[in-house]
């Protein structure tokens, strides 16, 4: 039996969430997975110094770790802490939409409270936010605001007495307790980096890194090399900037330095993806190597087989050079995907003895087995964290003479590569493509944009801290991942939403307008449902009063205080928003809410955009305006009417306006999404409703006749 080499790579990775204009981490998965996942590992490797492991931190979140040791916070953050008895309308739909979002067989199901609770609430469709709103009492809330965060604890903490109490009891928390919770979170993440640091000051592992903001770095250095695996796909405008690429990579290095007192050897690219014109970026940064997928070895030599994986490589480009390694994807991915649904002692049997036989079937002297997998994501689906498959797992290590777990540094020291790589296949470690990240239409107008707004920069090095930063974001690879059809998520929007506000960034930071196309959504909306659809004909007169009490009835009604439908971004401006139509017109009424209307500018402009078969037609309007009227304009591509040419507006005590189809250019029967946005200073304050859109079809003269017989 040939004494096998085992190097792990655990893959610890986060987008950059900043909210650039609240100053905040928009969604929560740092810290949640900090108390879970990013502590637990390290801190039960420490309990077996005998066994050596990798971890590849991504400095994107390092760097969020430490905002949260510097004191910032997180929206779900500031939500948990939010006393239950102050919690707006706004709040409750947002915490009964979101509080839920974790794996509920291993998070919720175990814990009776917590089941109750997401039983109560039911699906997370507006209409059971809405009845759930009025069924979850002050009590109901302060326990979902605590149990979202307790289940996320992991076994590192588990023991901790406020953490047995807490779960002992179950119920009817009070808010001192919650907060103690929430403590002991930002305690947890101030442990991590020293954590780490120590680790590898005692050589029990070596930390690599990836690109600072984790871009896909061949499609940075120039997107058309997506062509050469997806040669009849799509392509956005190119985008090339080996420079940008460089400046990831040497960030990613200088920033461990700073954190670790260590300058990394090896570097895994950003979703394993490589191409030959990036072996001279990695070797003129100082790295000793980089990893990626078995398939694109397969694909760079023509061979496969243990024989080929098990060892490391010299990957050759120009007159550079990199050692590389490979993942074994299948043994991998059973960490991540199969072992979960196994007994710690089934699980691990079979990773040790598949690992003996490849070892055995490679026929080399000291073969390298390498796994590489999320650090964070696996241990959510394990019914306890992965504590008993890893435990399981360091112990056989350590007490298996033919097993030797090595860091990737220390193994290619030892024994350096021998067989050299002249092609490196270019490619990531999902299909040994770019698929994911570009070629859909959302995608490459994503790379778009991101391209349109680098050129109005010149050098990273010579842009101002924060635009560099900001783009520097909106080129990480996680954006891309959330377009276009492969994933999608309870947070689709909210990515949309963080990439192009990165890009905002860049130009706010230069002091310059924003393209107006970043206000935009590029996540094709998706209509949504309101709480009530028109059903008949009506004619309101257009006085900006009710004027007779069946004025509105038939109409369709969207209450945006009411549904949890997106990111939180305060309370809305409006109650409600009407919209209903009679054979000629289109008919929308806006309930303003009197104290934040009366707070907001003059200038504040309200933007419907509709959206037909063939075209797109927007109004405008300025809802302040001392003559409303004027402010009026219907804009459908060149043409425009102005006034009452475009329609009828008033504001007294509600808003009405009234637009004829024909200056709208929809046709009977054409099915046509609508929302609307609130602007100040030409920035969108809010969206409505905040994610979709609302759907009608213009109707003909049998509308009522058959609503009545649907």
């Amino acid at each position: 039996m040939p004494n096998l080499h085992l190097a792990f790579l655990w893959h610890m990775h986060q987008p950059f969430y900043l909210d650039w204009e609240k100053g905040w981490l928009a969604l929560p998965w740092v810290r949640l997975h900090a108390v879970k996942a990013y502590f637990d590992l390290p801190y039960l490797l420490s309990q077996y110094p005998a066994v050596k492991n990798n971890f590849n931190l991504v400095p994107s979140l390092l760097l969020q770790l430490c905002h949260y040791e510097e004191g910032k916070t997180d929206l779900f953050l500031e939500l948990s802490r939010k006393p239950a008895n102050e919690l707006s309308l706004e709040d409750k739909a947002f915490i009964l939409k979101y509080f839920f979002s974790c794996h509920w067989e291993t998070h919720i199901y175990p814990f009776p409270r917590y089941h109750e609770l997401l039983t109560l609430r039911g699906g997370d469709h507006p209409h059971d936010i809405e009845r759930a709103l009025n069924e979850f009492s002050e009590r109901d809330f302060l326990d979902l605001q605590v149990w979202f965060n307790l289940t996320w604890i992991g076994f590192g903490h588990r023991q901790e007495p406020l953490i047995q109490e807490l779960i002992s009891k179950g119920r009817y928390f009070n808010e001192e307790e919650k907060n103690l919770l929430l403590d002991l979170h930002l305690d947890i993440i101030k442990k991590i980096i020293p954590l780490y640091r120590k680790l590898q000051e005692n050589s029990q592992i070596e930390i690599s890194a990836s690109p600072f903001y984790h871009p896909i770095l061949p499609l940075i250095i120039d997107s058309d090399l997506a062509r050469r695996n997806l040669p009849y796909s799509p392509l956005p405008p190119r985008f090339s900037y080996p420079e940008d690429a460089a400046f990831q990579i040497e960030e990613a290095l200088n920033y461990h330095q700073e954190l670790f007192f260590k300058r990394p050897k090896g570097l895994w690219p950003s979703e394993g993806s490589v191409c030959p014109e990036l072996i001279p970026l990695v070797a003129n940064a100082g790295l000793s190597w980089m990893a990626t997928d078995e398939e694109i070895l397969y694909k760079s030599i023509g061979r496969h087989g243990p024989e080929v994986l098990l060892k490391p490589y010299l990957a050759l480009h120009e007159d550079s050079q990199i050692a590389m390694v490979f993942r074994h994807h299948d043994l991998s991915d059973r960490i991540g995907f199969v072992y979960r649904d196994l007994s710690p002692k089934e699980a691990v049997s079979d990773l040790v003895n598949t690992a003996k036989r490849l070892a055995r079937e490679s026929g080399l002297e000291n073969p390298l087995l390498t796994l590489i997998l999320d650090g964070e994501n696996p241990w959510e689906y394990y019914a306890d964290g992965g504590k008993g498959f890893l435990t399981r797992l360091f112990e056989n290590i350590t007490n298996d003479p033919d097993i030797t777990s090595v860091t990737i540094s220390e193994y290619l020291e030892r024994f350096p590569p021998q067989e050299k790589i002249s092609h490196l296949y270019t490619g990531s470690w999902i299909n040994a493509n770019f698929d994911i990240w570009i070629g859909h239409e959302e995608e490459n107008q994503a790379w778009e944009l991101l391209g349109r707004t680098r050129r109005i920069l010149n050098g990273l090095k010579e842009a101002p801290q924060e635009a560099r930063q900001a783009i520097m974001a909106a080129e990480g690879s996680d954006w891309f991942w959330w377009y276009g059809d492969h994933f999608t998520s309870l947070f689709d929007a909210e990515f949309d939403r963080l990439f192009r506000g990165h890009l905002q960034a860049v130009f706010k930071a230069l002091d310059k307008e924003p393209f107006i196309d970043l206000f935009y959504p590029i996540k094709k909306p998706k209509p949504i449902e309101t709480e009530e659809s028109p059903v008949a004909f009506i004619k309101p007169v257009i006085d900006g009063r009710e004027t007779f009490f069946f004025e509105w009835i038939g109409a369709g009604r969207f209450l945006p205080s009411t549904v949890g439908e997106a990111m939180y971004f305060g309370e809305s401006i409006i109650f409600a928003l009407y919209f209903g139509f009679d054979i000629s017109h289109f008919y929308l009424r806006l309930d303003f809410k009197e104290k934040i209307f009366d707070s907001l500018p003059e200038e504040l402009q309200a933007v419907i955009t509709f959206c037909g078969f063939k075209h797109k037609t927007q109004v405008m309007f300025k809802p302040k305006a001392k003559d409303i009227t004027k402010s009026l304009i219907l804009v459908k591509g060149p043409f425009r009417l102005y006034g009452k040419d475009a329609g009828e507006i008033a504001f007294d005590r509600i808003l009405e306006l009234a637009i004829p189809f024909e200056n709208l250019g929809f046709v009977v029967g054409e099915k046509v999404n609508f929302y609307l946005e609130f602007l100040e200073n030409g920035l969108v304050r809010e969206r409505i409703p905040r994610t979709g859109n609302i759907l009608f079809t213009v109707p003909d003269e049998n509308f009522e006749k058959e609503m009545w017989l649907a």
